[in-house]
């Protein structure tokens, strides 16, 4: 388990010494496209760039969660989110509960807005997902939970449906990939992932390749696209 003074005491001293460094080398605009970072964030949480700067990376966000999906941003991943929460789907996924956003005191995530019941939106991942290589699976559109998000093909392929996707990252926790596949170092270990709606990879037209998702996953797209519209999550 990930401890509160772990993040504000050791994190910060080492953020502090990388930002130096970062100023010294002449990373203002590193610095700056880190505070654009997009991530997935939890229920509540407004722009990337206004939860970095609301919240106090108390953790009080994380140790709420009952399905352990809250996790710090990590250094590595940005020096100006850094500790401020992000979504992992890996072993969970949301069921809008809301007990993170009851939990800050900083209003960093707060109840309200379009944002609040839309997370992101999945992304298939073409050279991951099976059904690209071979007909059969189709695990990640019998469990999402909003009809309507995720299709078929005529290939029987996934498709997925922005206007319905809430991204709560139930496709991206079931999917089978990794065990169903040849390993491969260079491929997503999931053939369907959640991204933020201010990222690159969101912005796709169908399904993206692993180095698509590793380059845009995170990468700002200058704006977002617009939460669902048509998905409901029971």
């Amino acid at each position: 388990m990930i401890r509160v003074e772990q993040i504000t005491r050791r994190g910060f001293l080492a953020a502090g010494a990388v930002g130096a460094a970062m100023v010294g080398a002449g990373g203002f605009g590193a610095v700056s496209r880190q505070a654009d970072a997009a991530f997935v964030r939890p229920p509540g949480a407004a722009s990337n760039r206004a939860l970095a700067a609301a919240c106090d990376r108390c953790m009080r966000c994380l140790q709420a969660c009952p399905y352990g999906i809250v996790t710090p941003v990590p250094l590595a991943e940005s020096l100006v989110a850094y500790g401020t929460p992000m979504l992992s789907f890996a072993d969970g996924c949301c069921d809008f509960c809301m007990r993170c956003v009851e939990a800050c005191p900083t209003g960093a995530l707060s109840p309200g807005g379009e944002r609040e019941r839309d997370l992101g939106v999945a992304v298939v991942v073409k050279d991951a997902c099976v059904a690209w290589d071979w007909a059969g699976c189709t695990v990640c559109g019998d469990e999402c939970p909003v009809e309507g998000a995720i299709t078929l093909d005529d290939r029987d392929r996934p498709v997925v449906h922005a206007d319905f996707c809430d991204g709560c990252g139930r496709c991206e926790q079931v999917c089978p990939s990794a065990s169903l596949r040849a390993y491969d170092a260079s491929a997503s270990a999931k053939g369907i992932v959640v991204a933020s709606r201010e990222s690159a990879a969101a912005r796709a037209e169908g399904a993206i390749s692993s180095a698509e998702l590793a380059a845009g996953r995170t990468a700002p797209a200058g704006g977002a696209l617009a939460p669902h519209s048509k998905g409901v999550h029971p």
